[in-house]
């Protein structure tokens, strides 16, 4: 009986050790390209993440004064699956109420084919500027919250890996759907996606980058289109949308530059055509329906070779809204130090500073019309194991 589940242990022990990398940025994200394939044997693996965070938002008179919150921020479990050429990915988050609950990040079935090249089917990232993310920081940049970073919808994704020439074409048919037009039920999403009265459906969205490597050097540059429909549920109309961006990515030794610069339009059928309603993590704001934004990214990554400490690494991020119609632009500044310990726990502080932002002490339409126009921010700490 003991050989049996001393078996059964070492059985389980394998299933969980696995190579994958884990992104910097605010979220558990196992590297899905790294998945090993062509495999005569079924792989099976869990990764996963505890996190912790600590908040002091200074424009919170109540919050100030009790010193900031401390509170637990997330548990995510992530499953990879392969069996030949075939794959099978899953994020799912375990969140507070408040922030949405349970929910699905990512999740798809793949299919790698003889030239590196993959399909994806399921929850799958919009093919849509600097990616992952165009952030280092764990509170990631402005495009999230307008729904162009860290964006995954549902459908069906192609991506070419040549060496010089990378591309991806997708068809997204909606949002993450949750077969309700509740408003209280369509925020809890994790990617910011159009809500309220409008739903995102039928988009065709296609990037296209040229990856240049020298012995010091790395460089990707990018443009990324995409165009879909905004269905009004209320007026029985259709309105559409659309994005185009322009991406750059390098790094230089421990050095990281991320920028990109695109303009959008959504074109709703309603009683207000100059803003969406926008929504994730059970929060609901108003965005401007036509802007410009420009946002850059940079990063100096320091090594360490201790026990205990690994790396150290200072980010600086900075996001530019301009609205049309005439109204105030939108700022959005982010400085922050990563510190990596025992390979496995990273710890993200940041100050985070916003002018006319509706995270940072403005009011839920801050990224449509503007109100009191002065800078808030915000300190907060997040600690996180990765398994």
């Amino acid at each position: 009986m003991q050989y049996k589940y001393g078996k059964m242990l070492l059985v389980l022990t394998l299933l969980f050790i696995n190579n994958f990398g884990y992104s910097q940025a605010a979220a558990i994200d196992v590297k899905a390209d790294t998945l090993i394939t062509d495999s005569e044997k079924p792989r099976f693996s869990i990764n996963g993440a505890f996190r912790v965070h600590y908040k002091n938002e200074f424009y919170n008179e109540t919050r100030r004064k009790e010193g900031g919150e401390f509170g637990f921020d997330l548990f995510g479990l992530v499953v990879n699956a392969s069996y030949k050429k075939f794959k099978v990915f899953a994020d799912m988050r375990f969140m507070p109420a408040v922030s949405g609950g349970t929910m699905p990040k990512e999740g798809w079935i793949g299919y790698d084919f003889e030239n590196g090249d993959d399909f994806q089917v399921g929850l799958v990232q919009s093919p849509f500027g600097n990616l992952d993310y165009n952030s280092y920081s764990w509170f990631l940049g402005i495009g999230y919250a307008l729904g162009f970073e860290g964006k995954y919808s549902m459908g069906a994704k192609y991506h070419h890996k040549g060496k010089n020439w990378d591309w991806q074409a997708a068809f997204m048919k909606n949002a993450m759907e949750t077969f309700t037009n509740d408003p209280d039920l369509r925020d809890n999403q994790w990617s910011a996606s159009v809500l309220g009265d409008n739903k995102e459906i039928n988009q065709v969205a296609a990037q296209l980058v040229y990856k240049i490597k020298t012995h010091n050097f790395s460089h990707k540059i990018g443009a990324s289109g995409q165009f879909g429909q905004l269905y009004n549920f209320v007026e029985n109309k259709m309105g559409s949308r659309n994005a185009f961006a322009l991406h750059y990515h390098m790094d230089y030794k421990n050095l990281g530059i991320k920028a990109e610069v695109y303009k959008y339009e959504f074109n709703p059928k309603g009683a207000n055509s100059e803003y969406v309603d926008i929504g994730s993590f059970n929060y609901t704001y108003r965005v401007v329906s036509k802007a410009n934004v420009y946002a850059l990214s940079a990063q100096y990554s320091i090594p360490f070779k201790g026990k205990s400490l690994n790396e150290i690494a200072f980010y600086s991020e900075y996001g530019y809204l301009g609205k049309k119609y005439n109204l105030n632009a939108t700022h959005m500044l982010t400085n922050g130090v990563l510190f990596r310990i025992l390979d496995g726990m990273y710890t993200y502080v940041e100050y985070v500073a916003g002018y006319n932002h509706p995270f940072l002490g403005g009011s839920q339409g801050s990224l449509y019309n503007e109100f009191d126009n002065k800078w808030h921010a915000r300190l907060q700490c997040n600690i996180g194991y990765y398994f």
